[in-house]
């Protein structure tokens, strides 16, 4: 069975909608909210199809679907839009950034609590060398916002997987270099299974230090939070690049720089 611009069309909307709603998505919702031009019979028989094919789940409580790992990992690579950060969420970044800046470990600790605030996401931010991993979590409470984690198990599960700092370390320096996601059954950590991770990595005068991101519910807002990442590490890149080179980096991040992008 091929997955037709029709049955893409269906998937993008079932995802973005679930996404934004945390609620099962049903044939009468997509009719009634986004103009496809085809009647509700129709996409009812498009979704099964693309329940039959693993892209959709059917939760037993409800006559919606709920989208799958294999549907967030095609949404990330093929559906998913591009999130241009705001000029003034930039600039906060920036402004942010800038304290600090002579201490490494302060700077990237503070990066991660910035980051947890911006996304509502557990956050981390790693500090790597040849012997070991620094890591520093912000925000573990914050999945309680997240109806994922409602339950005493799964809030339990996440808690304690994000607790074993020593394993979360272990799993997170294995990660490659630049953007990663990995969703779902992806995660090597057994217990991350049911968990979504974003990373970036930054580097100082070239050379790999460490990364930044966030683990939350595979229902994340991928676009979004991958562009906050990418674009903080970058700051992070540029500022320590600076400093190295004996150059003023507060004046240098009080501009817009967007161009540098």
């Amino acid at each position: 069975m091929d997955l037709t611009e029709r049955k893409l069309q269906i998937l993008q909307a079932i995802i973005s909608d679930f996404i934004a709603n945390a609620e099962p998505v049903g044939s009468r919702t997509l009719s009634r909210k986004y103009d496809m031009g085809i009647s509700p019979a129709t996409i009812r028989n498009e979704m099964a199809d693309l329940e039959d094919m693993g892209y959709l789940h059917h939760p037993h409580t409800s006559s919606g679907r709920v989208p799958s790992d294999k549907a967030y990992r095609l949404y990330v690579n093929q559906l998913m839009q591009k999130y241009e950060l705001e000029h003034n969420e930039k600039a906060r970044i920036r402004r942010e950034l800038k304290t600090n800046l002579d201490q490494l470990e302060k700077t990237v600790r503070h990066a991660s609590e910035l980051l947890s605030e911006i996304t509502n996401l557990t956050s981390f931010a790693t500090i790597e060398d040849r012997q070991s991993v620094n890591l520093f979590l912000e925000g573990m409470t914050k999945i309680f916002a997240h109806p994922e984690y409602n339950t005493i198990e799964h809030a339990r599960n996440f808690l304690e997987m994000v607790d074993n700092k020593e394993n979360l370390s272990d799993v997170l320096s294995e990660r490659e270099d630049g953007l990663s996601i990995t969703i779902g059954d992806e995660n090597t950590n057994r217990v991350a299974a049911d968990s979504s991770i974003i990373t970036a990595t930054y580097h100082v005068d070239g050379k790999l230090v460490g990364k930044l991101g966030v683990i939350g519910p595979t229902r994340m807002r991928y676009g979004e939070i991958a562009s906050v990442i990418e674009y903080m590490s970058g700051n992070l890149d540029r500022t320590f690049r600076m400093i190295e080179n004996g150059m003023d980096p507060d004046g240098a991040l009080t501009g817009d720089d967007d161009d540098e992008e």
